[in-house]
């Protein structure tokens, strides 16, 4: 079981079923090449923060959840072609299909498997739900944060007005933030991401979730080390509001990274 790349060879298989399709688009193979490459990035990211807060936790399921929390994006995809759940299907629970119909889930130990289970279900609710289980909690807190991690660095690096990113599929240019979206935000809440109307708020609430779901100063201490609030902001259209959240976010991490 602790032989990684074999699980590697599995994913990238399971991934280029959809990406040899003879009739694939360019659309599609964009976004299927992203969320390949998302995948592999949030477990790099999994990893790093794992060792650098020093846990002890079975490296296997940490590396396994990293690569394989989105395997159900492809399907979704390719079925639905978008990846707003939404309008779709929970990503979280297809990806766990994925890893039963498939046969991945048996290759795993047996007592590993709920760990495995549980973070993957849990690392696109809305909000962490209260978990006893102090590794249950570890594990999930680390694939949320990975996650958003890699979000983070899309928007720093991304072209906004790409519109073969799925990411900013169908939604408007205008430089509105709803109530709902600041309020929130300013209050340390997080926001249902599939809600949202406005490239600049898609954009603005993934900087938000810096301030309110974020577990691991390690975490925090990777994004100022990169400047991405600032690389952020750069790629947003510059309001009032968009201004008051980004300075209200630095003002977390500064606050935090300081005790």
């Amino acid at each position: 079981m602790k032989d990684f790349k074999k699980f590697e060879k599995i994913f990238d298989e399971y991934v280029d079923r959809f990406l040899n399709n003879d009739n694939i688009d360019e659309e599609r193979k964009i976004n299927f090449i992203n969320k390949k490459l998302h995948s592999y990035r949030v477990r790099d990211n999994i990893l790093q923060i794992a060792k650098e807060e020093n846990l002890k936790l079975d490296m296997f399921i940490v590396e396994f959840i990293g690569l394989f929390h989105d395997i159900g994006r492809f399907y979704q995809y390719e079925k639905y072609e978008t990846f707003n759940d939404a309008y779709s299907e929970n990503h979280a629970k297809l990806s766990i299909k994925v890893l039963e119909d498939e046969g991945i889930i048996k290759l795993i130990d047996y007592e590993a498997r709920p760990y495995i289970v549980d973070s993957i279900l849990m690392h696109n609710m809305q909000d962490l739900p209260k978990i006893e289980d102090r590794k249950m909690y570890l594990y999930s807190a680390l694939l949320r944060d990975a996650d958003k991690l890699d979000g983070f660095k899309l928007i720093a690096e991304s072209d906004s007005n790409n519109k073969k990113l799925a990411y900013y599929k169908n939604k408007s240019d205008e430089p509105i933030i709803s109530d709902y979206v600041y309020n929130s935000i300013m209050n340390n809440k997080t926001v249902y991401k599939y809600d949202l109307k406005t490239i600049l708020e898609s954009q603005i609430v993934t900087l938000g979730y810096i301030s309110c779901d974020i577990n691991f100063d390690s975490t925090l201490k990777i994004i100022k080390e990169n400047e991405y609030t600032k690389k952020m902001f750069e790629k947003m259209q510059d309001t009032p509001r968009a201004r008051e959240i980004y300075d209200f976010v630095n003002n977390y991490i500064n606050r935090r990274l300081e005790k």
